[in-house]
């Protein structure tokens, strides 16, 4: 699979230097990179589109917004968003960041993008949430609810996260050093440019800290570069490619009657347990301008993941040492038609998407000797139309065929084949360049991953878990009601049917009985006034299991109330000053679906950023948890006791870190 991967990367960089040649003597095509950053958003249609023309709740984090945030990591940055973020070891490493209120499946059910490249793994892992790191990133877009999954597919149920990483213009770099409480320590460096007609952008980061708790020391280490090239004013090439090490020790969770009996909230009932992760990626593509304004987009990537798992359960009675390699190869062509009649602005695309990716797992433990090769090949066709009927009025639609083969040995069942269908429907009025209103509606699904359906300990199939599918409907919009002063709300309900969950009394993963709905409101306001700027989101979700073992009850760790708000000021002097604030609300436990256990208790975050910049030079300091909130982002149902008994991961006190960034250039 490694050489078809070079050999697919090998014939895009051949085939776009054939288009080339045919496009060469054609009439240059307006500039993209002259769009105004905060007009575009291109998740939403898989080409550049201006916000306020997208039916949907989205969201644009620039660099320079997480600059002015207390966040280390990408999660971090989009709690402050309004999203629910849960840092699970309590150590910056393992998160669930869940849209929309799916709770402990928010992993499969919410798709992370880097540059447009899919980073979800096709197993329960969800995606790496660590794999790239700030230092890297031009913007974060968030396109809330289903409409992804016409132009993605799977995994796009709740929400499409795509991460923008820097390209270079001109020539730039910086340094930073920074230390904080746990013996963290952390830098990273960079250096970007352009080159006549091509650009580059280089980074390298590295973060180490010895963790809250005790065994919960993590190890990372980042490379990364984008490559440009335009050889024509009708033809760009780039090239991505990344490494990523991560070396992670996990503490494990502690009961609650532990903790009530005086155990310290630092200690750790798995002191041998760790995670190891070394990832490799390569992307390729090319952007071909045809005919007056159409385009011919050819993107491939190839990814390389081993992870090597140490863990213990049942107090440390039984083990497992294991190493799961995985090789993911996608391929995605398109053609992108944009011709005006009648006063009528009107894009199509049309796409394929196909991906490769097997998994070999092989491991050692209790349970003796486990091999398992596991493969999942996936293919998707789809049309997607945005039809301007004047400056104002929008129409949006699209329909998606997927589908999925699944290969598994040793195994009972050697083959399985799934398809799916996902379309969606949208209108919406912009008021301005900075206010809409919508409505949508959208079809979304999701396939049971590789070991939801693949039993390790007896290579068997479970061929009864389905897909799942979910109608997501959305109104909502936003206006500015003055200068500097924007309102948000979206009303949005989603009804999922056959939603896929993990029995913890069967041990299986099946289908729910009927539908879970969820429905909710996302309230926002942002003002900003010279050089103060202020904010706050607030955000109500209802769930319910509509029929079946768990009618009328609420889906496990999904808060009914839960906001965040901030607040910060530039002085003309260089310093800044900003505060934020984050609530989660209660909770019930991972795992208690019945609803019998006491909801985990409700938080309230407040952190602090100090930054003063003196001519090259920027100091800065990060104060997280500033009043020392003796919480737990993490908490659930352990069945390592008998009957099982509620069990949290602990989450750190106050906390501080503090470093220097040097730049040049770039002015």
């Amino acid at each position: 699979m490694r050489a078809t991967g070079i050999f697919i990367l090998i014939s895009v960089m051949l085939l776009v230097g054939g288009l080339f040649d045919a496009t060469r003597a054609q009439e240059p095509a307006e500039d993209p990179a002259k769009t105004t950053l905060g007009e575009v958003v291109v998740t939403a249609s898989r080409e550049k589109e201006e916000v306020t023309k997208v039916p949907a709740h989205v969201t644009v984090i620039s660099a320079k917004d997480i600059e002015n945030s207390t966040a280390q990591n990408v999660p971090e940055v989009l709690r402050s968003a309004g999203i629910h973020v849960i840092d699970v070891g309590g150590n910056q490493r393992n998160y669930n960041v869940d849209l929309r209120g799916f709770g402990e499946s928010s992993p499969q059910n919410a798709l992370l993008l880097v540059d447009g490249r899919r980073v979800n793994l096709p197993d329960l892992s969800g995606p790496d949430w660590n794999l790239v790191p700030i230092e890297r990133i031009e913007r974060i877009e968030v396109v809330r609810g289903g409409r992804g999954s016409v132009l993605y597919g799977d995994n796009a149920t709740a929400g499409v996260i795509n991460i923008i990483t820097k390209e270079g213009a001109k020539t730039a770099g910086s340094v930073t050093a920074a230390f904080g409480s746990y013996d963290t320590f952390k830098t990273a460096a960079s250096l970007s440019g352009a080159l006549g007609i091509g650009g580059y952008d280089f980074s390298a980061s590295y973060f180490d800290t010895h963790g809250y708790r005790d065994n919960s020391n993590s190890d990372v280490k980042d490379l990364g570069t984008n490559l440009w090239l335009d050889p024509s004013d009708r033809v760009r090439l780039h090239l991505s490619a990344g490494h990523h090490y991560d070396d992670t020790r996990n503490p494990g969770a502690l009961l609650d009657s532990a903790l009530n009996a005086g155990v310290s909230r630092k200690s750790t009932t798995h002191p041998l347990d760790f995670d190891k992760v070394k990832d490799y990626y390569i992307k390729a593509g090319a952007e071909v301008s045809i005919l007056s304004n159409d385009l011919f987009k050819l993107e491939a990537s190839w990814r390389d993941r081993d992870k090597e798992s140490y863990g213990t359960y049942s107090g440390g009675l039984y083990w497992f040492d294991a190493d799961t390699q995985s090789d993911i190869l996608t391929i995605s062509p398109q053609l992108i038609f944009k011709e005006d009649f009648g006063g009528i602005s009107n894009t199509i695309i049309f796409g394929v998407d196909y991906s490769q990716a097997e998994q070999d797992y092989d491991s050692t433990g209790t349970s003796g000797d486990i091999k398992a090769k596991l493969e999942k090949i996936n293919s998707g066709y789809f049309i997607h139309d945005d039809l301007n009927l004047d400056n104002n009025i929008s129409l949006s639609g699209g329909y998606r065929y997927d589908r999925a083969e699944f290969k598994y040995r040793p195994a009972n069942v050697r083959k399985r084949k799934l398809d799916e269908e996902a379309f969606d429907v949208g209108i919406n009025y912009a008021l301005n360049k900075v206010s809409h209103i919508y409505a949508s509606f959208n079809r979304a699904f999701r396939y049971p991953v590789l070991d939801e359906q693949f039993s390790y300990l007896y290579s068997s199939v479970n061929t009864s878990v389905e897909p799942q599918t979910s109608d997501n409907y959305e109104v909502g919009g936003s206006i500015e009601v003055a200068g500097g002063l924007r309102i948000l709300a979206n009303f949005f309900r989603i009804a999922t049917e056959d939603e896929i969950y993990f029995n913890p009394v069967s041990y299986l993963n099946e289908n729910m009985e009927d539908d879970t709905i969820r429905q909710g409101v996302e309230l926002g306001l942002d003002w900003q006034l010279h050089a103060l700027r202020m904010g706050a989101t607030y955000t109500y979700t209802e769930t319910e299991f509509d029929d079946g073992l768990y009618a009328g009850n609420e889906v496990p760790y999904v808060p009914r109330h839960q906001g965040t708000a901030y607040i910060n000021y530039a002085f003309n002097s260089g310093l800044f000053i900003g505060l934020d604030a984050n609530y989660i609300g209660r909770r019930y436990l991972i795992s208690d679906f019945e609803n019998l256990f006491d909801k985990a208790e409700s938080y309230a975050l407040v952190n602090a950023k100090i930054k003063y910049d003196w001519r090259w030079l920027s100091f800065f300091a990060n104060l997280n948890n500033i009043f020392d909130k003796e919480y737990s982002a993490y908490s659930g149902l352990s069945y390592e006791a008998f009957p099982a008994e509620p069990g949290s991961y602990p989450s750190p006190g106050f906390n501080v870190l503090a470093g220097v960034t040097a730049r040049f250039g770039g002015m």
